[in-house]
């Protein structure tokens, strides 16, 4: 699970940010160039969860209006352990600065993502990977390959997975 949550969390960071290029799928600018200026005197030495948390809820209010709120998750919605386990992570500042490592430039970023995915082909719009399993790292690995591919083509696909009933 631990893997899980790591994955999860640096997925969030790197669609978090390649969301907020040009085209933008959401209108936050957690991670533009000014970014940390503004946080880093509010927030000090937490700037970076400040971010992550930003844009995590920036990205999941985009994706619940897409997919809807019911017995669907998300990237930027999942069951509570795994939400504590990526929190847990970013507030670790050393580990923390490992998951920003990639959000340089849009083309790091998406040979970053390329690395964590499986090879998809996007659809606009919601998309359903699957059930919700015992380990997440395959519908994770699925959805980095959709939000990937998404972004090199220049669509809007919002990957999501059914709660177990």
């Amino acid at each position: 699970m631990i893997k899980d949550a790591a994955t999860l969390a640096e997925l969030r960071v790197l669609v978090g940010y390649l969301g907020e290029q040009a085209p933008a799928w959401w209108s936050s600018h957690f991670f533009g160039q000014s970014a940390m200026a503004f946080l880093t005197p509010v927030f000090g030495r937490s700037a970076r969860q400040a971010q992550y948390q930003g844009v995590l809820e920036a990205a999941r209010r985009v994706h619940d209006e897409h997919i809807g709120i019911g017995r669907t998750l998300h990237l930027f919605h999942m069951p509570e352990h795994y939400e504590q386990g990526a929190s847990t992570l970013v507030a670790d500042r050393e580990q923390a600065e490992g998951l920003f490592d990639h959000i340089d430039s849009p083309e790091h970023a998406q040979a970053r993502l390329e690395k964590l995915a499986s090879p998809q082909e996007a659809k606009e719009g919601p998309v359903v990977v699957g059930d919700l399993g015992e380990s997440l790292a395959m519908p994770l690995a699925t959805m980095a390959g959709l939000y990937l591919d998404a972004f090199r083509r220049g669509i809007q696909t919002y990957p999501y997975l059914r709660e177990a009933q």
